[in-house]
C-alpha cells in the first residue's frame, strides 16, 4: 500500500480504535473554541459600544452674552477643531425643554425664570479623551465662553471599564487556550498509545517514520475538522437562543463560523504537534 491511502488508514483507524476519546477530544474543542468565540466576540461588542458612545460626545460651550457677533465667533472657532460633526446654537428655552424632558420637571416654574445660558454645542466624531480635555481648555480661555460642560467622567469610567474588560478577557482567552491545547493533547496521546504496537510493528516491517507522522496529521486534521462542525452548530444554536431571549434578530456572521471552524482544527494540531514532545508520547 503507498503512503498516502496507508497514512489515512492509519490515522481513522487511530480514531475508531478509541472513539470516546475521539469524541472528547471533538466536545472539548468545539466547547473551547465557542468560548473563545464568544469572548472575542464580547471584546468586539465592547469595542463598537466604546466608539458609539465616543461618536455622541459633545461640547456644550456656554456663552456669556447671547449675541449673534458672540455666537459667530464661537461657531467659527468651534468648527476649526479636529474631528468636529457639527457645531450648533442651543437657545436657553431649547435647553430649558431638553432638561425637563429628562427631569419630568417644570423647572422654569421651580426658579421662576429660564436658569440656562445660551451655549453652543460642538458633537465630535471619533475622538481620545485626551483632545478633548485639550479641546475644553481651551475653550475656557475664550473670551465669549462663560464655562465648559462635557461628560469627561463618565468617558473615563467607560474607558477604564473597557482596559479591563479586554485585559481579562485577553487573560481568559490564553487560559483557555493553554486547556484546549492539554486536554485535547492528552486525548490524542491515549490514542496513539493505544496503538502502540501498530506503530511499532509498521516500523519493524520497514514503513517510514514520515508514514507514522502522516497518519498522526489526519487523526488531528478529523478530530480538529468534527470539533469545528460542533462549535459552528453550538455558535448557531447561541445565535437563535438569544434571538428568542431579546426578541430581536441575532446573527453569527459566516466568517465567523469559518474563523471557528480553523480555530479548532489548528487548535488540534498544536496540541497533536505538542503532547508527543511535552507530555512524552513516543
Amino acid at each position: 500500500m503507498s503512503t498516502l491511502p496507508l497514512s489515512f488508514s492509519l490515522g481513522f483507524g487511530t480514531l475508531r480504535s478509541r472513539p470516546t476519546l475521539t469524541v472528547l477530544a471533538a466536545l472539548l474543542l468545539a466547547l473551547g473554541t465557542s468560548i473563545l468565540g464568544v469572548l472575542f466576540g464580547a471584546v468586539f461588542l465592547l469595542g463598537s459600544l466604546q466608539a458609539q458612545f465616543a461618536t455622541v460626545l459633545t461640547l456644550e460651550l456656554e456663552l456669556i452674552h447671547d449675541a449673534e457677533a458672540t455666537r459667530a465667533a464661537v461657531m467659527s472657532r468651534a468648527e476649526a477643531w479636529p474631528a468636529v460633526e457639527s457645531v450648533q446654537y442651543v437657545p436657553p428655552d431649547v435647553t430649558l425643554r431638553e432638561i425637563e424632558k429628562e427631569t419630568g420637571e417644570d423647572l422654569q416654574k421651580l426658579f421662576g425664570a429660564n436658569p440656562f445660558p445660551p451655549m453652543v454645542r460642538v458633537r465630535f466624531g471619533r475622538l481620545s479623551l485626551q483632545t478633548l480635555d485639550s479641546l475644553a481648555a481651551s475653550a475656557c480661555r475664550w473670551p465669549e465662553v462663560a464655562d465648559v460642560a462635557y461628560p469627561r467622567a463618565a468617558w473615563s469610567s467607560v474607558d477604564k471599564l473597557s482596559a479591563r474588560l479586554q485585559g481579562g478577557f485577553g487573560t481568559g482567552a490564553a487560559v483557555l487556550t493553554l486547556l484546549i491545547l492539554v486536554l485535547v493533547g492528552l486525548c490524542l496521546r491515549a490514542q496513539v498509545r493505544n496503538r502502540a504496537d501498530t506503530w511499532e510493528l509498521l516500523l519493524l516491517i520497514g514503513s517510514s517514520p514520515r508514514t507514522i507522522r502522516l497518519a498522526l496529521f489526519v487523526q488531528q486534521l478529523a478530530v480538529g475538522l468534527l470539533g469545528g462542525l460542533l462549535a459552528c452548530g453550538l455558535l448557531t444554536g447561541l445565535g437563535l437562543f438569544l434571538r428568542w431571549l431579546s426578541l430581536r434578530p441575532v446573527e453569527v456572521p459566516l466568517w465567523f463560523h469559518f474563523c471557528a471552524l480553523l480555530a479548532a482544527m489548528l487548535f488540534s494540531i498544536l496540541a497533536g504537534q505538542l503532547s508527543p514532545r511535552r507530555f512524552g508520547t513516543k
